[in-house]
């Protein structure tokens, strides 16, 4: 349940920031999180549209639905924080009482029951490091907060660090059994990070509680991870435009439309370390032990939520050709990367990706 001074906050408009996205209405906002449709009563639907916000999970959740009225929104609404709230305490590593690190702590050698809910995060993972080669592994624990103390002091780990850090990283050190819901991590020191999943995973399932409140169209969107449900009235999708990464750049970068499924970015635009001249994303390379340095962003569409999350964490990591390659084997999902260089920056599109971005892409 939400703590009392944790109550939801509505909203006449979405304020702010949204990393990578921006739902783009047809007036003058500067904000990066607004969207596209006509505002107030749709007399065709009865449905009125209502906004809401909170902090959760360590950024600005934000819920834009269609009810019938203020009291159905609310109620609606206030069901889905709840539900983020609960697996928050579940899945957090920043909340030493999560269920998360009381798992690294106690399944060392020893495999341990779990919920329902953080089994499944897990066992989805361990199918996103498999598919992307360890690109995405969510046993990278050690290494976030070696550099997340970094960015905290404004100092590079040194070599020894980076190394000692990186033996814990392994998703293959990782035992599920499923007929028990049961884990155990093979190697003490272990650490989980659910930073590449989790959100996309509360975003679901905040989405089947507003459709099971009768909700028929809502966007959620925790950070820079979307999931919407049907559409708001009068229009084709829910649109959403991808910020340009280049500050002397067009904004925004170029725009999708959604329906019924899921958008995510990855990227270094507003979290990141600069030190000798060199800057150093919060994206870390498993296999280096560094913060990425060329993917300034990744955005994945993809049919859930924390599919989307997973694949553009995966696909930051990995190396731009077989992240396309690997994007191109996920049924129903698609992919716009940015990479930085020297002279700028150069846009990659998978196949499936809506060509209105492929227009500036260097490479399809």
């Amino acid at each position: 349940m939400m703590r009392p001074h944790q109550r939801l906050i509505q909203h006449s408009s979405v304020l702010t920031r949204c990393s990578h996205f921006r739902l783009a209405l047809p007036v003058a906002f500067s904000s990066l999180i607004v969207f596209s449709s006509a505002l107030g009563v749709d007399q065709a639907h009865s449905a009125r549209r209502y906004e809401y916000s909170i902090e959760r999970m360590g950024t600005r959740v934000r819920i834009v639905l269609y009810a019938q009225d203020r009291l159905a929104g609310e109620g609606a609404a206030n069901a889905a924080f709840e539900r983020i709230e609960e697996l928050e305490q579940a899945l957090s590593d920043y909340r030493e009482e999560s269920e998360l690190n009381w798992l690294s702590r106690e399944a060392v050698n020893r495999p341990q029951g779990v919920s329902p809910e953080l089994f499944y995060v897990l066992e989805q993972a361990q199918k996103y490091s498999r598919l992307s080669g360890g690109g995405f592994d969510i046993s990278i624990g050690p290494l976030v907060r070696l550099w997340r103390e970094a960015r905290r002091n404004h100092r590079l780990p040194t070599a020894a660090e980076i190394a000692e850090a990186r033996g814990l990283v392994d998703y293959r050190n990782l035992e599920l059994d499923a007929p028990t819901h049961t884990v155990m991590l093979k190697r003490p020191g272990m650490q989980f990070d659910l930073g590449g999943i989790a959100k996309g995973y509360a975003a679901d399932q905040a989405i089947e509680v507003l459709r099971a409140r009768g909700i028929r169209a809502a966007l959620i969107a925790l950070g820079g991870d979307i999931r919407v449900t049907g559409t708001p009235p009068g229009v084709r999708g829910w649109k959403i435009d991808i910020e340009n990464p280049d500050p002397h750049g067009r904004a925004p970068l170029c725009s999708v439309m959604l329906k019924d499924g899921a958008i995510s970015t990855s990227g270094d635009t507003h979290q990141f370390l600069e030190a000798g001249g060199q800057r150093y994303s919060h994206i870390i390379q498993p296999a280096s032990g560094v913060g990425l340095s060329a993917a300034a962003g990744t955005t994945v569409m993809a049919r859930d939520g924390i599919s989307a999350d997973a694949l553009a964490t995966a696909l930051s990591v990995m190396p731009t050709d077989g992240g396309l390659k690997l994007i191109e084997s996920v049924e129903g999902a698609s992919a716009f990367l940015i990479r930085r260089t020297a002279n700028g920056f150069e846009y990659f599109r998978s196949r499936r990706f809506p060509r209105g971005c492929g227009e500036i892409s260097s490479k399809e």
